[in-house]
């Protein structure tokens, strides 16, 4: 399936007259306070999703939640067979405050504000590149859906049994995090989780004899040289002890993991048990270890250089060109994956420097990657074409 080369000029040409609307509904958006943990902040993100969703003609679903944001998901349904789901967040990292001292601005070709780029971008990218296929009245599809969630920046609590559910019943599934500093969009993230070791002792003594007695710090120095050592367990896992809190009786570390491929999971879990087992030269130390992954691989697989194929020639028609990545961070994609759906990820906006007071969008880019998001979504393949 290619798309005639008039509909993505259609489409381009639709993207450029809706520029200056789309910077007005980022600033919008950028301009409210939505840290995960502000649910009314993050409703008001969501309430304005729904009028626009409802606007768009969209069937839309509101999923309640107590503590974090409501999540919502829009559903268009077309004459066709395919079946697309786009996936966005609506909350930021920003406490409440943030967005009164540092409103969306406009610098050198960059909007810069909080969650400019993880993710107001990239939900409006999907919202407009919708908006281009009506324009266009494409209607060769099944079902085009957007899912926007409320608690990604917390991994996902409450999220991330409704992404997984719903993924299942799709082609592909886009991920509208931003792409790349570089252009690239993201093909494979790591498996990312904790662990907490930490060593009890009886009878310890901060002062005493070292030949009668035992510290709990000591004890456990030599559990974190074995866990630095697990480093290249397998190819591309990770670990990486961090902070480490402790007095004479009671010491625990905490130990940042990262894993490539869904099989990585258990070694690194055995591996992590049988280290905490090692057994201890003094009496009255008593090891435990607690954690895991909290967020599963999104490995690369061969069904994605399919799609991957597919976003490089709809860009080259666009006029641009798109490589690929593979990054350690973690998105709602890890969850996507875990379900054997298709995905691909960073279509939405260029965009860089999250988490911080510089992080910004590419204006330049909201018109060519919201077109290529259009094409992706109309020439996405059915998924028994593409399963591995």
């Amino acid at each position: 399936m290619t798309t005639n080369p008039d509909r993505l000029d259609e489409i381009a040409a639709f993207l450029q007259e809706r520029q200056s609307a789309f910077v007005d509904d980022l600033a919008t958006l950028v301009n409210v306070d939505c840290g995960t943990g502000n649910k009314a902040g993050v409703d008001r993100v969501g309430d304005w999703l729904q009028a626009r969703l409802n606007a768009m003609n969209a069937a839309v679903t509101r999923f309640p939640q107590e503590e974090y944001g409501d999540c919502w998901l829009g559903v268009w349904r077309g004459s066709g067979r395919q079946r697309v789901l786009l996936v966005a967040h609506l909350d930021t990292v920003y406490p409440i405050g943030t967005a009164a001292v540092r409103p969306m601005r406009i610098e050198g070709g960059r909007a810069i504000g909080p969650g400019v780029s993880d993710m107001k971008g990239g939900l409006l990218a999907g919202l407009y590149a919708v908006a281009a296929l009506q324009r266009i009245h494409f209607d060769d599809f099944d079902e085009i859906a957007l899912l926007a969630v409320s608690d990604e920046e917390e991994d996902s609590p409450v999220s991330q049994a409704i992404t997984a559910e719903l993924a299942r019943r799709f082609d592909a599934v886009y991920v509208l995090e931003a792409a790349r500093a570089n252009g690239d969009i993201v093909s494979a993230r790591k498996g990312c989780g904790q662990y907490v070791f930490t060593v009890t002792v009886e009878d310890a003594q901060a002062g005493g004899d070292l030949d009668d007695d035992v510290n709990a710090i000591l004890a456990l120095a030599p559990r974190i040289i074995a866990l630095r050592d697990l480093n290249g367990l397998a190819p591309g896992v990770t670990v990486n002890p961090g902070l480490l809190e402790g007095v004479s009786e009671r010491a625990s570390v905490i130990i940042d993991v990262r894993v490539d491929a869904p099989e990585q999971v258990a070694l690194l879990d055995q591996a992590m048990h049988r280290i905490a087992a090692i057994p201890s030269h003094r009496p009255g130390v008593r090891v435990s270890v607690e954690g895991g992954l909290t967020m599963p691989p999104m490995p690369y697989r061969p069904a994605i250089g399919v799609l991957i194929e597919r976003v490089q020639s709809i860009a080259q028609r666009l006029g641009f060109h798109v490589g690929h990545t593979f990054t350690g961070g973690s998105s709602d994609g890890n969850f996507v994956a875990a379900t054997g759906a298709l995905v691909l990820d960073g279509l939405g906006p260029i965009g860089g420097l999250d988490h911080s007071p510089d992080e910004y969008l590419d204006l330049d880019s909201i018109r060519p990657r919201t077109a290529l998001l259009a094409g992706l979504i109309m020439e996405t393949p059915l998924y028994e074409t593409l399963k591995d």
